[in-house]
């Protein structure tokens, strides 16, 4: 790793003003090709550049304050739907009691898919598997299955992602927001990377490698930021030349370690620790 800089975080590192077409007239990208090499191909053309956006933990003292962090309401399952599971999984045990769901799941999609999906693969599988078998039991002990079926809810805080949209929401598990953007016909298409799931990580690893193609040919502006434990949005830098972060590439999508070194060769990384409250990034090259 040869370093090229260290970056601490202060005030005069933490910039306020920044180019903001940036964010301008961005839309999703529907399905584009599952191979770096293609997706190098097809945007090589498309005027693509990168918006990284560290994300540090909310500050604890503000999560009960509506300014930074909204009450929602999350559906949970209904009592009765509740004791149907729990008398299934008491007679077959955790580890069958999955295996047999896993089935039950397959065995369903179909109907699901048929029906459009409007409601839920687990609701047939409570209404066609498990409530002719366990409803008596149920019965035994709760006389008013209409109580029993009322909706429920749990109140959670979910954090503020004060961007333009369609960037203001976010998967909280990530401590990073990657975005890939090119233009096509009018406007600015994207697709985001992060750590937070499987998918995520995929397309964070296949844009990586595609840029990184792209980038040893016409060199791929980005831009870094920094969202801060007070919902504030600091931009920090513009790299000439693609510069990403140095986690979870590879992940969910494998290359080799002679072609992923090869797609990235010409690129830049970042890193940081204080993933709660960032202190110092460093830029360097692999």
């Amino acid at each position: 790793m040869k370093i090229i800089k260290k970056i601490t975080i202060t005030e005069k590192t933490l910039l306020k003003n920044y180019p903001q077409d940036i964010f301008s007239n961005l839309s999703y990208a529907n399905n584009l090709s599952t191979n770096h090499k293609e997706i190098a191909k097809k945007l090589i053309n498309k005027n693509p550049y990168t918006i990284t956006i560290i994300i540090e933990n909310l500050n604890i003292d503000f999560w009960r304050k509506k300014e930074y962090a909204q009450p929602i309401k999350i559906p949970i399952l209904p009592k009765y739907a509740e004791l149907l599971l729990k008398y299934f999984f008491e007679e077959y045990g955790e580890c069958e009691g999955n295996q047999i769901y896993g089935k039950y799941l397959e065995k369903y999609r179909g109907l699901w898919d048929k029906e459009n999906r409007t409601k839920e693969l687990d609701d047939y599988i409570i209404e066609f598997e498990l409530e002719p078998h366990y409803k008596e039991k149920v019965m035994k002990k709760y006389k008013n299955i209409h109580e029993l079926n009322k909706p429920r809810f749990r109140i959670e805080r979910e954090r503020y992602y004060d961007l333009p949209s369609p960037l203001n929401h976010i998967d909280w598990r990530n401590p990073y927001d990657n975005i890939f953007v090119w233009q096509e016909d009018n406007k600015k298409l994207i697709k985001r990377g992060g750590s937070g799931s499987s998918g995520q990580r995929e397309i964070n690893s296949l844009f990586t490698f595609g840029f990184g193609l792209i980038n040893q040919s016409i060199p791929i502006p980005s831009y870094l930021f920094l969202y801060s434990d007070k919902n504030e949005l600091f931009f920090i830098k513009k790299f000439s030349s693609l510069c990403l972060p140095y986690y979870d590439i590879g992940s969910n999508y494998f290359l080799s370690p002679n072609k992923e070194q090869k797609a990235l060769q010409e690129m830049d990384f970042i890193n940081w620790k204080d993933f709660s409250k960032v202190k110092k990034i460093v830029w360097f090259k692999n």
